[in-house]
């Protein structure tokens, strides 16, 4: 029964519109019957079919909507042929209309404007207006073609409004989301600055000793040098593996300390100051580990970000488990709630949504993988694998 309820929910659009297109089916069938033409249910079938392939995996919008409108100037050239019986059934000229397919090429000129490229969306915009508007004066005589001009480009101008505001949503989500992941790498480069400057200052203490140790103490030269090349080794791989994010670092932006393990605990106090509501598992002495560079503070903020969206979407959660612990040459981090309505809470755009987005930007950097979902009814689970090996 869940998985059938995940289904319809993945799938909504399309049985929304399926079931859109069965609807207007009817009165088209009807039309088919009492004027005997079988061109209606022709077009009725055949430019909703095409337009949904645009769901299929991999399907290029532009050819579907080339093929859909080609197909609906297809069918109004036919009203203009001489009258031919086929089966019993007529086709051509003229008195044959479908509500379904007018609906289909709406629904397609929503689609196009709303995720093709600007100059593509228009140039098929116009061509759909071009088949929509055509649609009556070509298959209808007189008095019936201008009745029906005027409801269908209307209908054509409806579809273009809600696509050019579907595209403004789209575009402002991109662009908030660019952002977050913009703001969420500063972050991460003013982390790592830190955890830089830390090992470079080791290296520059261990080398003054050095030049000391080598005055007094000879024998214990080889533990100086052994200390600088580890600290200068950490530097480099930190360097080397966030370099991406380091571009367009401003040298001049606040500096902020990155945040270890060991202050989990501090924030789960915060969250759950009476700890009734969390509980808090990690492996023994993993809050003193040295992990490498820019782990411990991912790990810490996957488990704020969590709660964060505990606090947010989930206000009746009874029950908040925290798990922070090494496997495999990992940091693995397990948040996992309950007092999730039954059908599932998607964090919203531009709240948590974002803030998921930030931080599966900053676990993909270091070459983890982040996850969030339902895993049973009413529990949704946030998880981040941080590989250790190669990260150092």
């Amino acid at each position: 029964m869940i998985r059938l309820l995940r289904w319809f929910r993945r799938n909504a659009g399309l049985i929304a519109e399926v079931t859109a297109y069965a609807l207007w089916l009817v009165p088209d069938s009807l039309l088919a019957y009492n004027t005997g033409n079988v061109v209606t249910i022709i077009a009725s079938l055949l430019i909703p079919g095409i337009v949904l392939l645009r769901r299929r995996p991999g399907a290029d919008l532009v050819t579907v909507a080339v093929l859909a409108v080609g197909a609906s100037l297809a069918i109004s050239a036919l009203a203009m042929t001489p009258a031919v019986t086929l089966l019993g059934f007529g086709i051509g000229p003229q008195f044959y209309f479908s509500f379904t397919e007018l609906l289909a090429l709406a629904v397609l000129v929503v689609a196009v404007l709303r995720q093709c490229e600007l100059r593509r969306a228009l140039l098929l915009t116009a061509a759909a207006a071009v088949a929509i508007v055509a649609s009556p004066l070509t298959r209808f005589d007189g008095t019936d073609a201008r009745a029906l001009s005027l409801p269908c480009a209307l209908g054509w101008g409806g579809a273009v409004a809600i696509g050019l505001v579907l595209r403004e949503v789209e575009t402002r989500r991109r662009a908030a989301l660019a952002d977050v992941r913009s703001a969420e790498r500063m972050e991460l480069a003013r982390e790592l600055h830190d955890v830089v400057a830390h090992h470079v200052t080791g290296i520059v203490v261990a080398a003054q000793a050095a030049s000391v140790v080598a005055r007094r103490s000879p024998d214990d030269v080889d533990r100086a040098l052994a200390a600088i090349e580890v600290a200068g080794t950490d530097a480099l791989a930190a360097m080397r593996r966030m370099v991406g994010v380091l571009r367009g670092q401003d040298a001049e932006a606040t500096r902020t300390p990155g945040a270890e393990l060991r202050e989990v605990r501090t924030l789960v106090d915060r969250f759950d100051p009476e700890s009734r509501l969390v509980r808090l598992t990690t492996a023994p002495g993993l809050e003193q580990a040295v992990l490498p560079a820019g782990v411990a503070a991912t790990g810490y903020r996957v488990v704020q970000e969590a709660l964060t969206n505990v606090r947010r979407h989930a206000p009746d959660a009874t029950a908040v488990e925290v798990d922070v612990r090494m496997r495999e040459e990992a940091l693995l981090v397990s948040v996992r709630n309950d007092g999730v309505p039954a059908a599932g809470v998607v964090p919203r755009a531009g709240s948590s949504g974002f803030g998921l987005a930030g931080m599966a930007e900053r676990v993909g950097a270091l070459d983890g993988t982040l996850t969030a979902g339902p895993t049973a009814p009413g529990v949704w689970t946030v998880s981040a694998r941080l590989p250790l090996r190669g990260a150092r």
